[in-house]
């Protein structure tokens, strides 16, 4: 049965309003994060100019994130909601570019990898937080989908956009300076193999190249002292060390199974067949140039991008390491991976199908689109993010302390809170926003005997002598507690 195009955006969008719904959800009623937190107490009310000089050079302070906070905090207050809206809005860029990219595509298709693209439980957290990542896999979607058209159909307007939400996504995560390098890398590339093996003409760089210079003369200027103090203050070494597969892409592919618990044996397998995926197309199309074929080249051009493209990303992120002694990327600061390997994977069965493999090559995308879905439905929840989980009960600990204090009239009117360190900028990111002035700031100096409050993990507590504290509430899915210091006087 053959299904209208009216009928496949009515299902993408479908899908599209229910996992925003879950993310709006999930941003308005969670504890903020430990990053999250930080951010807000550092960032976002310095100036503009601050901000985007990037003044205080922490990787933290994620600048486009920084600015938008400053402003949704302006318009429309401090709540946990309020400082996430601009995640959430680039989530809508995220899923509208997700679907124009397949736009064309075979319908199931389009659905398909829709699905693999929205339900990946690490990425979509990310846009449910007040953090810099979610609104650069809006961005790079965006920049490529542009890129992608303006290698097609070389208008000014595309190659605007694809400059402008290259530099936003960088501006939003300066690991995204890597998938911005490498599209100019691939139209170097793409332009050099058209010219010369696709139209038999001389190859002349500056000529090809010029269109792009007041772009990256501009974006040059914005991205400059951002990325100098970067590098002059080696802050890049919140990755790993062990090599690029060993890292990046066992991560990669950790992202694809939701992060699942995965044998080494199978990861062994699970990097083989990514790299099967990616040089594949490379040796269709060099293997079609060698015969002097261009089919492949110029009608997988889509494919081509992506391929080279990967490629590209791969070979920056070694040489970074080997030149710059940055760490390969893991975890969080690799997730911008995995909707470019999607991508990928979706050009690369589009090819498939058009190549007589389109039953056996829309049920596998099926089954794996499917299992996407519903491990995401099984592991979705509204109170924690996977990197953040110890801060799931933040915000509640936070109001259970109120109510006791109410409570118990007898209690000190000034509270003085020991925390473990992980909890210092979230549980003073409340006290500032709910205005809690019977709360004195807490610090990051570890326990003491004049805390009147605790709230730390429980393995930490029993290398105390519990018996001088009154258990107030156990948080069992984090192994935390709130306790009382019974050993202190009530005097303010």
């Amino acid at each position: 049965m053959k299904i209208a195009k009216s009928q496949i955006t009515l299902i993408v969008i479908l899908i599209g309003t229910v996992l925003f719904s879950y993310c709006f959800t999930k941003a308005n009623v969670s504890s903020f994060t430990h990053d999250e937190s930080f951010t807000y107490l550092n960032y976002p009310h310095d100036s503009f100019m601050d901000i985007i000089s990037f003044s205080k050079f922490y990787t933290n302070n994620h600048i486009l994130n920084s600015l938008f906070m400053k402003y949704s905090e302006q318009l429309f207050g401090n709540s946990e909601l309020a400082l996430r809206l601009p995640n959430l809005i680039l989530l809508l860029v995220y899923m509208c570019y997700a679907f124009l990219l397949f736009r064309t595509k075979n319908a199931l298709l389009r659905i398909e990898v829709f699905l693999l693209l929205c339900t990946n439980v690490l990425l979509m957290d990310l846009f449910g937080l007040a953090r810099g990542y979610g609104m650069s896999f809006g961005f790079m979607l965006m920049s490529l989908y542009h890129f992608i058209a303006y290698i097609k159909k070389s208008r000014k307007k595309d190659l605007t956009l694809f400059h402008f939400a290259a530099l936003l996504a960088s501006l939003s995560n300066f690991t995204l300076v890597t998938f911005y390098a490498a599209l100019l890398m691939v139209y170097s590339i793409h332009t050099f193999i058209n010219t010369r093996f696709v139209l038999g003409e001389r190859f002349r760089f500056v000529q090809k190249h010029k269109v792009h210079i007041i772009p990256l003369l501009l974006v040059g200027i914005v991205l400059y002292e951002p990325i100098r103090r970067v590098l002059m203050q080696d802050t890049l070494n919140f990755g790993g060390k062990k090599g690029f597969y060993a890292d990046t892409i066992a991560h990669l592919v950790s992202t694809t199974f939701h992060n699942a618990a995965i044998p080494s044996s199978v990861l062994l397998i699970a990097q083989l067949l990514v790299t099967i995926i990616v040089l594949t197309p490379l040796c269709l199309m060099l293997k079609d140039l060698r015969e002097k074929r261009n089919d492949f080249f110029t009608k997988q051009l889509d494919l081509v991008i992506s391929t080279f493209l990967l490629i590209s990303i791969s070979i920056i992120i070694v040489l970074q390491h080997l030149l710059l002694k940055s760490d390969y990327p893991i975890s969080r600061f690799a997730v911008f991976l995995f909707p470019l390997f999607i991508v990928h994977v979706g050009f690369f069965f589009d090819y498939l199908i058009g190549s007589g493999f389109k039953k056996i090559s829309l049920m596998i995308l099926t089954c794996i689109a499917l299992a996407s879905a519903i491990s995401f439905w099984n592991n979705t929840n509204l109170s924690s993010s996977a990197e953040w989980a110890y801060d799931s009960e933040t915000k509640n600990m936070i109001q259970t302390l109120a109510d006791y204090r109410a409570t118990n009239p007898d209690q000190f009117t000034k509270i003085n809170l020991g925390v473990n360190w992980l909890f210092e900028p979230t549980i003073n990111f409340y006290r500032e926003t709910q205005q809690l002035d019977w709360l004195s700031p807490v610090d990051r100096k570890g326990i003491s005997e004049a805390n009147q409050y605790l709230y730390i993990f429980e393995k930490e507590f029993k290398k105390m002598d519990m018996s001088k504290y009154e258990v107030i509430k156990v948080y069992q899915d984090i192994g935390t507690l709130l306790v009382k210091n019974k050993m202190t006087s009530n005097k303010e």
